[in-house]
């Protein structure tokens, strides 16, 4: 019987990787510059708008997750924008933790620049101190803390972050993906201290 489940996990591991074909590698101009990605790189896959972060789940990935904070910095809805922004960000050190390819890890620094490239200063400000109130008062950190915790680590491939790294230009970057013996539950609690600052 542990054969046969060895056997069906060799099998559909091996089906799985013979599915993820290399990206097509897109060309963008723009007057003198010029820029290539690859197809999937930092895509969104789930709009989920300005929601609350107990409505959140653990398929979202970072993109959708950093367009919600988009979503509500766009409706005024600061708390909202900073509990997204904190699930996003501990989701994004995941991954990267996890990616094999090192140069994807940037993934999660050009997604912030994105998401914060035509807020105003007004509402960066005003963003700024709904993450410090939280920060700042232990009782709404451990609840939020409590609600990162519930909606769990990630369950998803992390292509928008694979696709980003430079192995997506040089080779498959499917292959050999993610890190060999990855410990998820020791960096997800990791995480807790070491990114959110839960309180103990």
């Amino acid at each position: 019987m542990r054969v046969l489940c060895i056997l069906i996990v060799l099998l559909s591991t091996s089906a799985y990787s013979q599915t993820m074909a290399p990206p097509k590698i897109i060309t963008e101009r723009n007057g003198n510059i010029t820029n290539h990605r690859a197809e999937g790189s930092l895509a969104v896959t789930h709009d989920v708008g300005c929601i609350e972060l107990s409505e959140a789940n653990n398929q979202l990935t970072p993109p959708d997750l950093y367009q919600g904070v988009a979503s509500c910095l766009a409706q005024d809805r600061y708390d909202r924008a900073a509990a997204l922004f904190s699930l996003a960000g501990v989701y994004g050190n995941f991954d990267a933790a996890r990616v094999a390819d090192k140069s994807a890890g940037q993934a999660k620094a050009v997604l912030i620049m994105t998401t914060f490239s035509a807020v105003s200063q007004d509402k960066k400000k005003r963003f700024l101190d709904e993450v410090k109130a939280i920060s700042g008062n232990h009782e709404v950190l451990r609840k939020t803390c409590a609600d990162i915790r519930d909606v769990g680590k990630p369950d998803y491939y992390p292509a928008y972050m694979i696709l980003h790294g430079m192995g997506a230009f040089t080779e498959n970057p499917h292959d050999q993906a993610l890190v060999v013996g990855f410990d998820a539950a020791k960096v997800w609690n990791s995480l807790q201290t070491s990114y959110l600052h839960c309180p103990a």
